[in-house]
């Protein structure tokens, strides 16, 4: 499996909308800010959380996201927080 490039930023504790799911890291608690990026195997640049994990460039779904800041990965749907 190829591994995207993630671009570190500095995450929050806030939710990313008020009727959205809180998204964070299911394995550190990391909460991404909306102008994080992650990078495709394809080479686009684009925020996952987004596009539920879609690639909008060559449409590649990935099935983990790697956390910035643990670097762990986890299921993409893992990181969306209902409660």
């Amino acid at each position: 499996m190829i591994e995207p490039e993630v671009i570190p930023e500095t995450g929050s504790d806030e939710t990313q909308g008020p009727t959205g799911p809180r998204i964070r890291c299911p394995l550190c608690g990391w909460t991404p800010p909306p102008d994080a990026l992650w990078s495709c195997r394809c080479g686009h640049l684009w925020n996952t959380f987004d596009t539920g994990g879609v690639c909008p460039s060559c449409l590649y779904r990935w099935s983990s996201t790697q956390c910035p800041n643990c670097h762990g990965w986890s299921a993409h749907s893992a990181w969306y927080d209902y409660a």
